[in-house]
């Protein structure tokens, strides 16, 4: 009954059910967010940090998840060109492998279908973008697969979220970011 209560009453203030995943810190350049414990956090390199949020397909690019950029990979956003909010995030020269399918490539540049601003913690305001990218052949045959390539992107911060899952806890836990 008060298991009910607490839900209800949750999901009546916040739209969401209660939150009873148990969580990490990850801290980033001064953003630390709560992170489910079951999250994989990769270690972090020249593009930055690879977390996993899921399994890892037999034919996926990469395990489930998202990737925390910081300079360095964004001065390197695309072919070589510093990241611009107007453009797919693209790290490297040439073709990228179809991050749900590497048997195919990006269809490059992918379709904006969402330009805004999103919180990112108190007093911070990321870009956000979403880019629909179609996957096709060497040969540029279409292939019907696709996905949603997410960016969050804080200048003043010199931080990039770059997120081709489109895992739907991500947002609210980039909203609730604490710096310091």
């Amino acid at each position: 009954m008060l298991t009910t209560l607490v839900v209800t009453a949750s999901l009546l203030f916040t739209g969401a059910p209660a939150q009873s995943v148990a969580t990490k810190p990850l801290t980033f350049r001064g953003m630390t967010l709560q992170i489910p414990k079951t999250w994989k956090v990769g270690k972090e390199d020249m593009w930055g940090i690879h977390v996993k949020t899921g399994g890892c397909g037999r034919r996926a690019v990469e395990c489930r998840g998202f990737y925390l950029v910081g300079p360095e990979g964004i001065s390197l956003g695309r072919h070589g060109n510093p990241y611009n909010p107007e453009e797919q995030y693209h790290p490297g020269n040439g073709l990228s492998a179809c991050a749900p399918d590497k048997r195919y490539v990006e269809d490059f540049p992918g379709k904006l279908v969402t330009r805004a601003l999103r919180p990112v913690g108190a007093g911070h305001q990321a870009t956000y973008r979403v880019w629909r990218v179609g996957c096709t052949t060497q040969s540029a045959k279409r292939t019907g697969v696709s996905y949603q390539e997410r960016i969050w992107h804080l200048p003043t911060s010199k931080i990039l979220v770059f997120d081709r899952w489109s895992d739907s806890r991500l947002g609210a836990i980039l909203k609730r970011a604490t710096w310091n």
